[in-house]
């Protein structure tokens, strides 16, 4: 039995005058906290809720392939790979490659993936083929169910129905009492990164179960697309399961685009001189794909909406994508 009952610790940016000459500490009305997702599950963080869910689901149903999707550097096909292969499933990853991918050394989630599955398992598709992508892994879902292998189908992320639950357990998480908070009171603002939408979509719902979507405003720093990857994953996913929509939302949630770079994946020297001195002055580690673009646009809304209060930002995890890259 998968244990649903996750548990991240929080820690308190106590220092954030260091990150912007325009920040004061914590006396001037706002208290800023991380949640250390990043902690849970060794590096994937999150993803290590959906993935409670998902394969509880497995094994009720007696599934034993997976078979996922994403890019070669897919912080979700590494989690996957390691993930599933502890529970005794056999994972069949797409891999889409980069440009480079030719003269890459493999290392990051790169690595991981060529580590954790065979050469039969790992199916590395060209930029060019990815809109094959799709109508491959239902192929091979059929041929696998016919061969006796009971399969199930994620989506980009992890997509699916069955990993709802899981990450819905990130809003129990939120709204727990702390002994770091002795009021008991949930965070004025909450930060959260997204990439399909799932999490944060998820996050929302659970939000609104707990009727705390009237106490709390929820930012979401979208990496790539804008609302409608929120309202796609709501629409697909979160819905069917926890019956909250993206209409009842809307009065609690803001949908942002990071800092630049924009693009998704796009990295900058910038960027990386943000994530050295957030692991030299604050001791967390964030990556270049997502967790990096949070804390630096999370950063930028409070003191350019002078947000005041209690502030969480979720550090998602995700560690593994710093480790395909190299730098000064």
């Amino acid at each position: 039995m998968i244990n649903f009952r996750l548990s991240s610790r929080i820690t308190n940016l106590k220092n954030l005058h260091l990150l912007q000459p325009s920040f004061e500490r914590s006396n001037d009305g706002r208290s800023i906290w991380v949640l250390r997702e990043d902690e849970l599950g060794g590096f994937w963080g999150t993803k290590f809720r959906k993935y409670a869910s998902i394969l509880e689901h497995c094994r009720r149903e007696n599934i034993s392939r997976i078979i996922c999707t994403g890019g070669i550097n897919s912080n979700n096909l590494a989690a996957a790979a390691i993930l599933c292969a502890e529970f005794g499933l056999k994972v069949f990853a797409f891999a889409v490659e980069d440009h480079s991918d030719n003269n890459a050394p493999a290392t990051g989630n790169r690595l991981i993936l060529k580590t954790a599955l065979a050469p039969d398992q790992l199916i590395l598709v060209p930029r060019s083929e990815r809109h094959t992508v799709d109508t491959r892994m239902q192929e091979l879902s059929v041929k696998l169910n016919t061969a006796g292998c009971k399969t199930l189908v994620l989506h980009e992320g992890g997509g699916c129905i069955e990993a709802v639950p899981g990450a819905i357990t990130l809003a129990d998480e939120v709204v727990r009492q702390r002994r770091e908070w002795h009021d008991n009171k949930i965070p004025d603002h909450i930060f959260i990164d997204s990439g399909t939408g799932l999490s944060a979509a998820s996050l929302a719902a659970g939000l609104v179960k707990h009727n705390a979507s009237r106490k709390t405003k929820l930012h979401v720093i979208q990496m790539a697309g804008f609302e409608e990857q929120i309202k796609n994953a709501f629409e697909s996913w979160v819905t069917p399961v926890t019956g909250v929509n993206w209409e009842e939302t809307k009065n609690f949630l803001r949908v942002y685009r990071p800092l630049s770079p924009k693009s998704y994946g796009a990295t900058s020297k910038e960027l990386f001189a943000f994530i050295q001195m957030m692991a030299r002055e604050h001791g967390i580690l964030t990556d270049p794909v997502y967790s990096a673009k949070l804390f630096a646009r999370a950063f930028d809304l409070i003191e350019g909406q002078n947000l005041r209060g209690r502030i969480l930002i979720i550090h998602t995890g995700g560690l593994s994508g710093l480790l395909g890259y190299s730098f000064k």
